[in-house]
């Protein structure tokens, strides 16, 4: 089975790469403005709130939305993007007297990154898999009339077009799509393209080594994807008489197993509903079987609070 870590998707979502500083905004943060370094809250709630408020105070004319702890929504003129604070949260648990300087490069990262955004490249472009509620916030960020890239793919989870970029993923906008000049189902198709690789290698790899009780392929954003691949699956779905259990509890995490052992059915809806109550950015709690024609929902996990 894929390690931890070993899933390449795409680039790490680390948001704090940028080598741009601004004295200003540093300055903001040391005098106290958004909070001076050790007075950064260390939950994640206040913590997003207070990297939001920044946002807005640095990028008036951009809108920046809370979605949930260490996750904001930024719109602008080419689109609306998630902003995943987990790396920089993480940094400064680690290090408070580097925290303003943290703070400050992630900002300036991002808020150059959206003003500056130039037209995607065709092998930029990826898809996600995310649940209907994830979707429903984007439309919600949406100028009026304008689609979201994306379509439903099985139960309460839609497949999401995005372009994959150095320090975050982007939702496609209208703009997007007329740069590429492509429908929306044809940058749903090339994004499946660009991960297709990738999927195949991940399944070759758990067909050769089998699979034991519940497995799970971990990595990044881009790991529940595996599910908007139904027909590579086959495979190992062979390999146990057609009866694969799949579910992909969170963003970065999908879960497998044997369907044909006893214990199987039990054991995975624990498994996915422990994942799913740690999970950051949490996607299904259902358990689904393989089929020819695609994933059938065969149970959902009981979810309780961590």
């Amino acid at each position: 089975m894929a390690r931890p870590g070993e899933v390449g998707f795409g680039r790490a979502r680390c948001m704090n790469s940028a080598r741009g500083l601004a004295a200003g905004l540093v300055s903001v943060l040391a005098l106290g403005g958004a909070g001076h370094a050790q007075d950064m809250p260390s939950d994640a709630d206040g913590f997003t709130a207070a990297i939001a408020r920044l946002y807005r105070e640095r990028a008036p004319d951009l809108e920046t939305r809370i979605v949930g702890p260490l996750e904001l929504a930024v719109k602008s003129a080419s689109g609306v993007e998630k902003v995943y604070l987990n790396a920089i949260f993480s940094a400064c648990a680690r290090n408070r007297d580097s925290c303003a300087m943290i703070v400050a490069r992630q900002v300036e990262a991002m808020n150059g990154g959206i003003v500056a955004r130039s037209a995607p490249a065709l092998s930029e472009i990826r898809i996600t898999v995310r649940p209907s509620a994830y979707v429903d916030e984007l439309v919600a960020l949406r100028p009026a009339g304008e689609e979201v890239v994306a379509e439903p793919l099985v139960d309460d989870l839609w497949m999401l077009g995005v372009r994959d970029e150095p320090t975050t993923i982007a939702t496609l906008s209208r703009g997007d799509l007329d740069a590429l000049k492509l429908s929306a189902d044809q940058a749903l198709e090339l994004g499946k393209r660009n991960l297709e690789g990738t999927v195949r290698r991940l399944i070759a790899e758990a067909v050769e080594r089998g699979v034991v009780g519940v497995n799970r392929f971990q990595g990044n954003e881009y790991t529940a994807s595996l599910l908007a691949f139904p027909e590579l699956w086959r495979p190992l779905a062979e390999k146990f008489d057609g009866q694969l259990l799949v579910a992909a509890p969170a963003s970065d995490i999908v879960l497998l197993a044997d369907g044909r052992q006893p214990a199987s059915q039990a054991e995975m809806l624990t498994a996915v509903a422990q994942a799913t109550a740690r999970a950051e950015r949490p996607v299904s709690p259902v358990v689904f079987e393989w089929t020819p024609t695609g994933w059938n929902k065969i149970a959902v996990a009981e979810v309780k609070p961590p």
